[in-house]
C-alpha cells in the first residue's frame, strides 16, 4: 500500500532539519560575533614586586605573548613540574616567552625566595610578590581558585593549576591545562608565537 503522506512526512523532517542548522548556525555567528567584537579580558592593574625586588605592574604582559602562572615556592608537584615543562618547551621551540610566576603564598614567597627558587626551572621566569591583599586580589581579577589548607608541618595552598597564554598586547589568549599533551602545548604556543 502507497503511504501518501510519506512526501509530505518528507518535506516536513528537511524543513524541520534546515530550520535547525540554520538557527544553529546563527546562533553561533553571533557568539563569534559578540566574543571578536567584545573586549573581552581577564586580569586587572596591578603593582607588586618581582624577585628582583623591583615594582612591576600589568605592563609587563605589554610588548611579547607571555605565560602566566599562580602558584608558590612550596607546592610539592604542579608548580615545579608546570615550570620545568614550560621551560622546557618554550627552548625546545626556541622562542623567547617571558613567563611570569605569581606567588599565591606572599607571606613566605618572599623576593628573595623567589630568587633562590626560580633560577632551578629557567632564566625567563619572572617571580611576582608583594602584599597579600594585592596578590589576592590579582589572583581573583583572574579567575584563580586559592585555598589555605592546615597540615601537621604548617600549610599547603590548592590552587588553580592552568596557565593563562597572553598576546603581545596583554590579552588573554588561552589556557594550558595541568598535564596537557606536549605536542598540543607545543601547538599552542607556536599559534601564541606567530599570532
Amino acid at each position: 500500500m502507497v503511504d501518501f503522506f510519506w512526501p509530505r512526512k518528507r518535506l516536513f523532517f528537511f524543513t524541520v532539519l534546515l530550520l535547525s542548522i540554520f538557527i544553529f548556525a546563527t546562533s553561533e555567528w553571533l557568539a563569534r560575533r559578540h566574543f571578536t567584537e567584545t573586549d573581552f579580558s581577564l586580569g586587572a592593574p596591578f603593582s607588586l614586586i618581582d624577585h628582583n625586588g623591583r615594582v612591576i605592574t600589568e605592563k609587563a604582559f605589554l610588548g611579547s605573548p607571555s605565560l602566566l602562572f599562580f602558584g608558590f615556592t612550596y607546592c610539592p608537584e604542579i608548580c615545579p613540574t608546570t615550570l620545568v615543562d614550560l621551560n622546557r618547551l618554550t627552548e625546545e621551540l626556541g622562542f623567547e616567552i617571558p613567563i611570569y610566576f605569581v606567588t599565591l603564598d606572599p607571606e613566605r614567597d618572599t623576593p628573595q625566595q623567589l630568587a633562590d627558587y626560580l633560577p632551578y626551572f629557567g632564566n625567563r621566569i619572572i617571580g611576582i610578590t608583594g602584599n597579600t591583599d594585592a596578590i589576592l586580589s590579582l589572583a581573583k581579577s583572574w579567575g584563580i581558585y586559592r585555598k589555605k589548607i592546615s597540615t601537621s608541618s604548617g600549610y599547603t595552598i590548592d590552587h588553580t593549576a592552568s596557565v593563562f597564554m597572553l598576546s603581545d598586547s596583554g590579552k588573554f589568549q588561552g589556557t594550558i591545562a595541568w598535564g596537557e599533551n606536549d605536542q598540543i602545548v607545543k601547538q599552542k604556543l607556536e599559534r601564541l608565537w606567530y599570532k
